[in-house]
């Protein structure tokens, strides 16, 4: 299983916070911090945030498989 950079976190009673794994701080989204969030927006959150981070990462690739099949 590939390891996940967005995480969730337990914050003050029933609040959670986003968690980026790679700099252990909290995820900013557009300048905004990713804290205090509900357990279905967090949980969404964190889905959509590592849904577009494998695809980030997997792209590059693509784009290399689509130029050589070009050629």
């Amino acid at each position: 299983m590939q390891h996940q950079r967005y995480a969730l976190q337990k914050n003050l009673n029933i609040y959670w916070t986003v968690i980026d794994t790679v700099s252990d701080r909290k995820a900013l989204v557009n300048g905004f911090v990713m804290d205090m969030l509900t357990a279905d927006e967090a949980e969404e959150l964190v889905n959509t945030l590592n849904r577009a981070e494998s695809h980030a990462m997997l792209a590059p690739a693509q784009r290399e498989h689509h130029d050589q099949r070009r050629q």
